[in-house]
């Protein structure tokens, strides 16, 4: 069975690696149109949610209650500045996962949801954009070997029936094969060219 609790760890690891080498946050990223600054402020806008939702809040009461906090990080947060923002989320964002459980419910905006679906979404999130950051750097970020096969693994279920054309580009084909990593099958399946990232 897979410990999603472990693995969201491990994908906040990356952000250890990741970000003291980030020097350009104007860069462009494999995430369509966001530079790495934008990357990052989603990252965070998207853990500043998790205690808040996990504690019972619907979306409204907690958007209500972060309002002032993601106005200030959407406009005027500078990188290093999302930086720290990160770091005070993190730990309140391990501890909220681990006072839930797995068949607990939580609130999100697309409805009712188990607390397992979020957390498998959540890691997905965080990995896949630890990827983008590194990658706007010319850095080429490896995964842990069970935190890429869970990714993966997440994505061929949860993505199968709806790829969520919103939010993802077309799969890129060419990655699906026994030469690929399963780290970067789970890109391609998003939309993002291993092949053309990290750019020198």
């Amino acid at each position: 069975m897979t410990d999603w609790r472990a693995l969201q760890s491990d994908a906040a690891d990356l952000y250890d690696e990741v970000l003291p080498a980030v020097t350009d946050w104007a860069a462009p990223t494999p995430c369509s149109s966001w530079t790495a600054r934008d990357v990052l402020a989603h990252v965070v806008d998207e853990q500043m949610w998790i205690p808040g939702l996990l504690a019972g809040g619907s979306t409204e009461e907690v958007g209500d209650d972060l309002e002032d906090r993601l106005r200030r990080l959407r406009e005027k947060s500078s990188g290093p500045e999302l930086i720290e923002e990160w770091r005070t989320a993190r730990d309140s964002v391990a501890a909220a996962w681990r006072g839930t459980s797995d068949d607990d419910e939580v609130s999100l905006s697309y409805g009712q949801a188990r607390v397992g679906h979020y957390l498998a979404q959540q890691t997905f999130d965080l990995a896949v954009h630890a990827w983008d950051l590194a990658s706007s750097q010319g850095i080429d970020l490896q995964w842990p070997d069970e935190l890429e096969e869970a990714v993966l693994g997440f994505v061929r279920t949860d993505l199968a029936e709806n790829p969520a054309p919103e939010l993802f580009e077309p799969p890129v084909p060419g990655h699906d094969g026994p030469g690929s990593s399963a780290r970067d099958t789970a890109l391609a399946l998003t939309g993002r060219d291993p092949a053309a990232w990290p750019r020198s």
